[in-house]
Formats: C-alpha cells, sequence, structure tokens
C-alpha cells in the first residue's frame, strides 16, 4: 500500500512538473516572438525586411507545430484499456515482409511469428524470390508468397499477398522484427470495436550497444514512439509505423490496399483516418527491431522516410485534410514536420557563419540579442521533452540524457534539408532497403556538408575574435557549440569506419587462411 501511495504521489509531482514546464515554455516562446517584433535603434524595423518576414513565418510555424503542438500531445497522452475477450472467428493472417535480407534474419522472425499463441497463418512475403527460403517456410509450417513483379516495394508486395489470402486481421512485421508470443494475445482484442481500422504497437529495439550509432538511433525514436504516440492516440490520431502493425483487411479494402510511396505506412494511415477508422497505440515491445548500426543504415533510412514524409506532407496531407478530425489533424502536422528540424539547424547554421564572417557591430549585435531570446525556449524545450519521456516511457526503457540523439540528429541536417527540397521540387528518390549489418561503409562525399559547417565555424569565431575584436558572447558560444556537434560526430565516423576496415581485415585473413 505504502509503495502504491509512494508511485500515486510521484506520478502527480510528475505530471504538475510537467504542466508547469510547458507553461514556462509557452511564456518562452512568446518571448522568443517578441524579438522579431523589436525595433532596433541601428538596423530599424525588422518588418521592413521581406526576408525577415519570410523567416519569422517559418518559426511561428516551426514553433507553433514542433513544439507546443508537440507539448500539447504530452498533456494528452494515455494508454488504452485492454479490451476483455478479442471477437470471436477473427481469422488473422501474419505477413512477413522480406527482400534480400541474410537467411539468418529471415529465418529469425519467421520462426517468431510462426510461434505466436493465438490462431493464425503466417505468410513470408519474399520480394527476392528465393528458394531457399522458400523451403524454409514450408519446413516451418508457415505460407510462401512472391510475385512476378516488384512494383511499389513493400507496398505492392503487401497487396499482392492481400489477393492470395483472406484473413480478416493483418498483421505485418518487417524481417528484423521479432514479435513476443503474446504479441496477437496484447492486441487483436482491440478490433472488437467494429470502428477500429488498425492497432499499432511501438517499435522498440534489441541491438543496444551494438554501436554508436544504433544507441543514438534508438534514443532519437524513445520520445516519438512513447509520448508523442500516446499523446496522437490520446486525440485519435495514432499512426501506422510500417511494421508491429496489426490492419482489418475490410479497412485496406476501403482505401484500395495498402498504399505506395517511401512512407507507405503514414500514407496507409492517413488514408484509413480519413475513411472513418479509429487507430489504437499499443505502448509495449512486443516486436523488438534492429536499430541502424551504422552511418550508412542511419543515412539511407533517413533520407528515405524524410523523403517520402514530406512528399505526404505537401500532396495527401492538404487533399484529406477536411476529412479529418482535428485531432488527427494534428497528429499528422506534428508527425510530418518532425524532420524540419534539418531545415532549421541548417539556417541557424548558416546564419551563425554569415554573421561571423560577414556581419558588422550592428549585425552581430541583433543576432546576440535573437540568441538571448531564444536560447531559454531551447532549454525550456529540452526540460520538457525529457520529463514527457520521463513520465510516458515504458518501464523496461532506461533513463538517458539523449546526448548522442542530439548529436545525431544535429548532424543530418543535410539529409534533412535534402529531402525537403526533394519533397517541394518532386525530385524521385528511388526505394532502398536499410542496410542491418555493420559491414556497410559511408561514401565520406555524405559528410562534405558537415566538414565545410565545421571548416567555416572556425574561419568565423577566429576572424571575428582576431580581426573584429569581438569580446566573448552567447554569440560565440553558439558558434562553439554548433562546431562541437558536428566534430563529434565526424569523429564518431571516423572511428566507425577504422573499426569497419579492421573487421574487414580480419575476415580476409580468415578468408585466406581457410583457403
Amino acid at each position: 500500500m505504502k509503495s502504491d501511495n509512494r508511485a500515486s504521489f510521484k506520478e502527480f509531482l510528475l505530471t504538475w512538473a510537467l504542466r508547469g514546464a510547458i507553461g514556462l515554455g509557452c511564456i518562452s516562446f512568446l518571448y522568443y516572438l517578441s524579438w522579431w517584433f523589436e525595433i532596433d535603434k541601428e538596423l530599424g524595423d525588422r518588418w521592413r525586411s521581406p526576408y525577415l518576414v519570410a523567416l519569422m513565418i517559418l518559426a511561428i510555424l516551426y514553433g507553433g507545430v514542433q513544439l507546443i503542438g508537440n507539448w500539447y500531445l504530452y498533456l494528452v497522452a494515455r494508454r488504452p484499456k485492454l479490451l476483455p475477450t478479442p471477437p470471436p472467428n477473427l481469422s488473422v493472417d501474419v505477413f512477413v515482409t522480406a527482400c534480400g535480407e541474410p537467411y539468418a534474419l529471415v529465418e529469425r522472425s519467421l520462426k517468431a511469428a510462426c510461434a505466436m499463441r493465438g490462431k493464425h497463418v503466417t505468410w513470408l512475403l519474399d520480394d527476392g524470390s528465393d528458394a531457399q527460403l522458400a523451403r524454409l517456410a514450408e519446413f516451418l509450417g508457415a505460407g510462401y508468397l512472391t510475385r512476378d513483379n516488384h512494383i511499389n516495394a513493400k507496398a505492392g508486395n503487401v497487396n499482392a499477398a492481400l489477393a492470395k489470402t483472406n484473413g480478416d486481421i493483418i498483421a505485418i512485421f518487417d524481417i528484423d522484427h521479432v514479435p513476443k508470443a503474446d504479441f496477437l494475445e496484447k492486441t487483436v482484442a482491440y478490433f472488437s470495436d467494429p470502428a477500429v481500422g488498425f492497432v499499432q504497437v511501438m517499435l522498440t529495439f534489441a541491438n543496444t550497444q551494438e554501436s554508436w550509432v544504433a544507441d543514438a538511433a534508438i534514443e532519437t525514436s524513445l520520445e516519438y514512439y512513447n509520448p508523442t504516440s500516446l499523446g496522437s492516440y490520446g486525440i485519435g490520431g495514432a499512426t501506422l509505423m510500417g511494421s508491429n502493425a496489426l490492419i482489418r483487411r475490410a479497412a485496406l479494402e476501403s482505401i484500395g490496399g495498402y498504399q505506395p510511396g517511401l512512407a507507405e505506412d503514414l500514407a496507409t494511415s492517413i488514408n484509413l483516418h480519413a475513411a472513418g477508422w479509429k487507430s489504437v497505440y499499443v505502448a509495449e515491445p512486443l516486436a523488438p527491431g534492429i536499430a541502424p548500426p551504422t552511418f550508412e543504415a542511419w543515412f539511407v533510412q533517413q533520407l528515405k522516410w524524410a523523403r517520402g514524409v514530406f512528399e505526404l506532407l505537401v500532396t495527401s496531407y492538404p487533399r484529406l485534410f477536411p476529412r479529418l478530425t482535428w485531432g488527427q489533424r494534428l497528429s499528422y502536422l506534428v508527425r510530418m514536420t518532425k524532420y524540419w528540424i534539418g531545415p532549421a539547424v541548417a539556417l541557424h547554421l548558416f546564419a551563425t557563419i554569415a554573421v561571423l564572417i560577414f556581419g558588422d557591430a550592428p549585425l552581430r549585435g541583433a543576432f546576440h540579442s535573437y540568441l538571448i531570446h531564444i536560447a531559454p525556449l531551447v532549454g525550456c524545450d529540452a526540460v520538457i521533452r525529457y520529463l514527457g519521456l520521463y513520465k510516458w516511457r515504458h518501464h523496461t526503457i532506461q533513463r538517458t540524457s539523449l546526448l548522442r540523439a542530439v548529436v545525431l540528429v544535429y548532424a543530418t541536417w543535410p539529409i534533412y534539408l535534402s529531402a525537403w527540397l526533394m519533397a517541394l521540387f518532386r525530385v524521385p528518390l528511388a526505394f532502398r532497403p536499410t542496410p542491418k549489418s555493420l559491414d556497410g561503409r559511408l561514401n565520406p562525399i555524405w559528410l562534405a556538408p558537415q566538414l565545410i559547417a565545421v571548416v567555416l565555424l572556425s574561419v568565423g569565431l577566429i576572424y571575428t575574435v582576431a580581426v573584429k575584436d569581438h569580446r566573448p558572447s552567447l554569440l560565440l558560444l553558439f558558434a562553439i557549440l554548433q562546431g562541437a556537434l558536428q566534430s563529434i560526430f565526424l569523429a564518431r565516423w571516423m572511428s566507425t569506419d577504422l573499426i569497419v576496415r579492421q573487421s574487414r581485415r580480419v575476415q580476409k585473413k580468415k578468408m585466406a587462411t581457410n583457403k
């Protein structure tokens, strides 16, 4: 009883701490916006510059959605109550999608899918038409499906399988996710509500400590897969995430099947919501997967995801907006603008470099004032996100400072910026599966923007201090911080690349010895 009282009191304090931090965050956002309306004695009214007006509009949009919108989701987050019994006579088809992945990876996932408790039929959807995998499926008692054409990647693979199966519920797993035995027991019951179109289970990852990149990538996902997604569920807008999902066949048929694209999961869920179907989010680690273990895997994944999500933001979201609830509109807007962090980082990075190298004293003073106004907002946002994660994280997730996530996301700005520009100008991007092994090496050209940024920041700092005799200030501290984050990232890449090179040498020696 005492332990329950302590837990309740702790929950009470945490709830009010989060609310208080969000209140301060809203005040700090207003303080930040006040900078845009100031009249500088030497530079004049900022409203006279069309460039600053455009930047202010972008600042309001980004802050309103990715800060205040996300904070609101923390306040309305809730966990679903599991229905007591699953609906009777509901058949389940389990789709495990594969396309050229290692045999051992396919075997592990397929075994686990077949071993899940509850009546179901497991199907291996092999887009690689591998005879060895066909024999594996037969040995494990799973069905094996392939197709003659390979259009629309995963979406086409799923739709081809839908035409050859008849289960009422379709459970979909990416090949790196391994479902636990009780996965169906903890999810299928939600379909007792005939209005539920899909159930999404939280994505978690089992390859912690495999590499610095894997740990950092996992950290980047914690906030979204815990408080943000629970908040989206709280307002009726939980979305699909590609794997660990169960979808009602009738719901899929009502929208013409799984939607194609680089973000096929998000495209499918927004169409399902627009068609009137409800969604459920289960925040439990029921099918751990593999986070990107290398920089190559991370960049491939993020470019693909960001390009696909941004395309939906400028196409499907406006088109389907009238058919969504207000909760769903906010939920999708928060998710679809998540990668705006890249353009936001790039703008501040370029502005810092320009002010350091080309700015005169009045311009440096104005930018210094800008940093003073934004600093409380950045601090409040960090506290809010930490409290939100601490309150809503699953108990199996260890507490972390999220520093690795900050470094990784901050240094990925060229990828997110490129994805945004590609979406705006409709530049196509071919689908490429995310590499799963530690063998991949990233082409150094991908890191050229970060390296150039570090060089320019260093030149700007030296020039500002030595030539312009600029005294220690928040401007210099901000420039040093940006350079440090980029440098940490580059140092991690160099050390990882060295490890990969050494591993390849060892493998070559072993192969030569075996010969």
